[in-house]
């Protein structure tokens, strides 16, 4: 039967033990002949939540964690040549747990007696990918919401890569449903994270890496407002004037149309000495929000160029009404005085 291990947002595990209401565990994966299996893992997952941690034994097979809430767990032990193990246990309250795994090699499990305590599982690479994908994923989510963006990309790159080569080994119709459901999760998240990269760094590289996964995302939810912001920022970058049209038609769709997105289009048009696409775009502004002060300065300024000094010296002075004490208070005075 397929082992599937859960994908979930998991928070950042505490690292003191304490009496009160976690436990913990540590221990030793092993072969048959008491010799340490380093780097195998040991994948628990809890019996009444969503929730799955995956521990790496060290050179000596060594392994331990604390800060685990008191509850029953599955586990899944696995090294490379080695068949896995299951095993089945209760954290203690208030208790570090002494409980070592020998793996048998699948020559050894042939051989094991009728009876024995060892439960044999098959080697599922399907299965395997799945479970390193969905580890990666939880494991990245602390930097994720800590919004450290370069730490969090390498590893839901790796989920993300984990899950789809998963996906193409895995048989079970089930199972890949629900991979290809937990897939649309992980490449939306890694799609944001790549956009923060891309533009923190100023990598075109990186925003075109993103591209396609904020538009998948884009086609399962248009009402996703992180990422239609997302695509809206890459397709003003890339001077796409479709795109920009319909991501920001998206946007306003969610959010109502703003008056900054016209006012920034005016001013942008401005500085191109583009004069009459400057003034539509800021008597959209206006027509969006009439008590938004920026866009009656920008109108003064517009007017200025195009000799319409009456008209620019109406504008300046509704700018002040609405922001007497704002920033461009003092320029306004200026222009109604020189007017």
């Amino acid at each position: 039967m397929r082992r599937l291990f859960p994908f979930v947002l998991t928070s950042v595990v505490c690292l003191t033990l304490s009496a009160d209401t976690t436990g913990g565990i540590n221990g030793r994966v092993l072969t048959k002949s008491g010799q340490p299996i380093p780097n195998a893992t040991v994948t628990l997952k809890r019996m009444d939540i969503t929730y799955s941690k995956e521990l790496k034994a060290d050179a000596k097979g060594k392994f331990i964690q604390v800060g685990l809430a008191p509850v029953e767990y599955d586990a899944l032990v696995h090294a490379s040549g080695f068949v896995d193990l299951k095993d089945h246990f209760k954290i203690p309250l208030g208790e570090l747990m002494k409980r070592d795994f020998t793996l048998m090699t699948p020559d050894e499990a042939r051989a094991a007696a009728p009876g024995t305590t060892t439960t044999v599982a098959p080697v599922d690479p399907g299965a395997q990918l799945e479970d390193a994908g969905y580890s990666a994923f939880n494991e990245a989510t602390g930097f994720y919401n800590a919004r450290e963006w370069k730490k969090a990309e390498p590893m839901f790159g790796k989920a993300y890569t984990a899950l789809n080569e998963s996906l193409a080994k895995t048989k079970d119709e089930t199972a890949k449903g629900e991979i290809q459901e937990k897939l649309k999760t992980v490449s939306r998240v890694y799609g944001v994270v790549l956009y923060e990269v891309g533009k923190e760094d100023k990598a075109a590289a990186k925003l075109d890496q993103a591209k396609p996964l904020l538009e998948k995302a884009f086609e399962l939810n248009n009402k996703d407002q992180r990422v239609v912001e997302a695509l809206l920022t890459i397709a003003k970058e890339a001077s796409d004037k479709e795109a920009v049209a319909k991501y920001q038609a998206a946007l306003d769709a969610i959010v109502g149309p703003r008056p900054e997105n016209a006012y920034n289009d005016g001013v942008t048009a401005y500085n191109a000495n583009k004069f009459k696409a400057a003034k539509e775009c800021i008597l959209k502004a206006i027509q969006i929000d009439p008590k938004f002060p920026d866009s009656y300065y920008m109108l003064g300024l517009i007017e200025t160029n195009n000799n319409n000094l009456k008209a620019a010296k109406e504008a300046f002075k509704k700018c002040l009404e609405l922001a007497p004490t704002g920033k461009h208070a003092g320029e306004c005075k200026e222009f109604i005085k020189a007017l």
